[in-house]
C-alpha cells in the first residue's frame, strides 16, 4: 500500500467505524471528520491518521483532497451527506461514495444537475455506496464499501475472479494469480 492512499470518512457512526476497521487492515491513511465529540475519539479510532472535530462541511471544504484520496460520506442520519457531496464533487478524489438509499441518490443527482455539475462528475459518484455483496449489518455494508474502493483503485469491475465456462481439473483464474 502506498502511504499516499487515503480514505477520508465523514461521519463516525457504525458504518464509518467498520469502514475504518477494514481500511486499517489494508493500511490506508485514514482521516475521520465529524462533529460528534462523543463518537470521534482516539479510543474508538486509534489507528486513524487524523481525527478532525468540527463543522463537517467547512472542514471538507478546506481539506486538501488529491487524486489518491477516497471519500466516504456516511454522516449521522445523512444530515450532511448532500452538503458534503456538493462540496467534494469538483475534487480530484479517485473515489467519492455516499451511503444513501435510491430515493436520496436521485434527489442528490437531480440537485447536482440543476447546479450545472457536468454529467461526467456526477457519474464518478458511487451512490448507493458499495459493491452488491448482500448483507444489511454495518460491518457487511462497510466490507462492500472498502471492496468497491479497492476495485476503483485497481480499475477493476469488482466481479467474480472465477472464469466462467468449461471447467478443467484446475480452475482458471485471471492474471492476478
Amino acid at each position: 500500500m502506498e502511504r499516499n492512499d487515503k480514505i477520508i470518512i465523514t461521519g463516525s457512526g457504525n458504518v464509518a467505524y467498520y469502514v475504518y476497521k477494514f481500511a486499517s487492515l489494508l493500511e490506508y491513511n485514514i482521516v475521520m471528520i465529524d462533529n460528534d465529540a462523543e463518537m470521534l475519539t482516539r479510543e474508538r479510532f486509534p489507528l486513524a491518521g487524523e481525527l478532525i472535530l468540527g463543522d463537517i462541511v467547512e472542514i471538507i471544504r478546506g481539506y486538501d483532497i488529491t487524486n489518491e484520496d477516497s471519500i466516504v460520506i456516511v454522516t449521522r442520519r445523512h444530515e450532511f451527506d448532500e452538503a458534503v457531496l456538493k462540496t467534494v464533487i469538483y475534487s480530484p478524489a479517485r473515489y467519492i461514495g455516499a451511503l444513501s438509499n435510491r430515493r436520496q441518490v436521485g434527489s442528490y443527482f437531480s440537485k447536482l444537475t440543476a447546479m450545472g455539475v457536468a454529467d461526467e462528475l456526477i457519474e464518478k459518484v458511487h451512490a448507493p455506496i458499495g459493491l452488491d455483496l448482500g448483507g444489511q449489518r454495518a460491518a457487511e455494508i462497510a466490507l462492500s464499501v472498502v471492496a468497491e474502493i479497492q476495485a476503483v483503485k485497481y480499475k477493476r469491475s469488482g466481479g467474480f475472479m472465477l472464469i466462467k465456462g468449461r471447467h478443467s481439473e484446475k480452475e482458471e483464474r485471471d492474471e492476478l494469480f
